[in-house]
């Protein structure tokens, strides 16, 4: 029995998922919340093999959601459900951690398939993502041309940085410590050499991380 953790703040497309589930394979939807910061807790508290979350959230961001998910429940594969189709947001729930990414215009054939493929500990994304958007989050995440590898919480707190926020602000919305991010700050700074904020916000403006 795959365990699943629904959070969407739309009843009509958390009922209509739990009607659908129900008949189809072996699921079972072991809690459900409209609110970003629930779907954490009851995710570090069920447990559950898989947490099908939407983006726009109250509470916390979908993204937000994803990446504490990943942190606290490593046990719990996610699976984005979203009618965002932006290549920006597909690479963010990507580093966040999601290992799956649906349109919620996907047919019921497609949304069980998702489901089985992660819970046999698979990636699952959507024609939305191509092989082009794919091959380019690879090396990204896998650092610069230079061969510069940074790690996905450290690329996070530089666009961070780039988009105008203070340590003491990323510590809060990422849920770690001021040291933490001062470390993970520094860090990248070492490795790709970066000597002020404006060099970051010229590296995050380059790597796409940021919008100029």
């Amino acid at each position: 029995m795959v365990r699943i953790l629904l959070a969407d703040d739309h009843l009509v497309i958390r009922g209509g998922l739990c009607a659908l589930l129900k008949t189809r394979g072996s699921f079972s939807i072991c809690a459900e919340t409209g609110n970003g910061r629930e779907a954490v807790d009851l995710a570090i508290q069920m447990k559950p093999d898989i947490a099908i979350i939407d983006i726009d959230l109250p509470g916390l961001n979908g993204i937000e959601v994803t990446r504490q998910i990943c942190r606290e429940a490593p046990g719990t594969e996610v699976l984005i459900f979203t009618a965002e189709r932006s290549e920006d947001v597909v690479q963010e729930a990507i580093r966040a951690g999601a290992r799956g990414y649906l349109l919620k215009s996907a047919a019921d054939d497609q949304i069980v398939e998702a489901i089985n493929t992660l819970a046999r500990h698979q990636a699952f994304y959507a024609s939305a993502v191509s092989n082009r958007l794919l091959d380019n989050l690879t090396r990204q995440i896998r650092g610069n041309n230079d061969g510069v590898h940074l790690t996905m919480r450290e690329r996070g707190i530089l666009r961070m940085i780039a988009e105008g926020h203070s340590g003491k602000r990323i510590a809060l919305l990422l849920g770690i410590s001021h040291k933490t991010v001062e470390t993970h700050r520094s860090a990248a700074m070492r490795k790709l050499q970066l000597r002020s904020v404006a060099a970051i916000v010229r590296y995050a403006v380059r790597e796409k991380l940021i919008e100029a």
